[in-house]
């Protein structure tokens, strides 16, 4: 309800025209969550238009889907790899793959600062991996 949501609204936004898809799931989602504030507030900023989100875990369908699973966190690679097997061949870490390293820090609970960060470090991700 939070960072991967925001990872699929600005690759959508970035990288729809050049064909990019992307499905946000989670490993604890609950769909009755809606986005915090400070996401949907970042994503205008950004331009992104469509701010609707519904949480939805992670599905066998969806791994099955993906040529490449970005996950932000050692532990949601961890949950998958052992919900999905098959997945392991196709995770990374958002940060890994896009040359920051690492696990992206959760931002819930936090003040508006540390979301803006958060977000910083996926808006930047997002753009290298459309121009990779």
């Amino acid at each position: 309800m939070c960072r991967s949501p925001a990872a699929e609204k600005l690759l959508a936004h970035y990288g729809g025209t050049a064909g990019f898809e992307a499905r946000s799931r989670g490993t604890a989602a609950q769909p009755y969550c809606k986005m915090p504030r400070q996401i949907t507030d970042f994503l205008a900023r950004q331009g992104v238009k469509d701010l609707e989100h519904k949480p939805a875990l992670a599905a066998e369908t969806d791994v099955d889907w993906a040529d490449l699973i970005l996950v932000m966190e050692g532990v949601h690679r961890d949950i998958l790899a052992d919900k999905f097997p098959q997945s392991m061949r196709k995770t990374r870490l958002l940060l890994d793959y896009c040359g920051e390293g690492g696990d992206l820090r959760d931002p819930m609970g936090k003040p508006d600062k540390v979301f803006e960060e958060v977000l910083n470090q996926i808006q930047a991700a997002i753009r290298k991996l459309v121009a990779m």
